[in-house]
């Protein structure tokens, strides 16, 4: 009943935001995180549940590494843009899915292993990188990119170490 309460209090206080203050995507990712818990009441197994979670954790992904990606960008240039990062990812993920199960496999085909390894190993590195707002360069890549997550975000130059406002 608290969590129906929680999600219920999230929806109508996104509802009463200015309409210019809720776009698409801002609104899309805040309602994956409203839900983003609902595996846990929904399902009656604890794998089932945190396998949901799991996807629902991959979906909010996705969403946000998507829209970073086609940034600012608009028309035929966003989907052309959202189309080929799709399909790489797509791609990437067959391979990495087909190398995560090689680590029985004889010397060359371990290689492969140590390979998926690294890139799952950079993924982390990188990532926690870039989603560290209170640093000034992903602040500012990140306000330039999709300013909606960013409120109040001041781009400031990575060069010059100050730091972003916070609005």
């Amino acid at each position: 009943m608290l969590f129906i309460g929680a999600v219920g209090s999230g929806i109508v206080t996104l509802a009463q935001r200015p309409s210019k203050e809720r776009p698409p995507a801002f609104c899309t990712i805040y309602l994956f995180s409203l839900l983003f818990s609902l595996p846990v009441f929904v399902f009656a197994s604890p794998y089932a549940a945190v396998g949901g979670m799991t996807i629902a954790h991959g979906f909010q992904y996705l969403l946000l590494v998507g829209l970073v990606t086609v940034g600012g960008g608009r028309g035929a240039t966003r989907i052309l843009t959202l189309a080929i990062w799709c399909n790489l990812a797509l791609i990437g993920g067959a391979l990495l899915s087909g190398a995560s199960h090689l680590h029985g496999s004889g010397p060359a085909f371990r290689l492969l292993f140590g390979a998926y390894l690294g890139a799952v190993m950079a993924h982390f590195v990188i990532d926690a990188g870039l989603w560290r707002l209170r640093d000034p360069f992903p602040r500012a890549f990140m306000a330039e990119r999709v300013p909606y997550l960013v409120p109040g975000a001041v781009a400031s130059s990575a060069a010059d170490g100050s730091s972003a406002d916070i609005g």
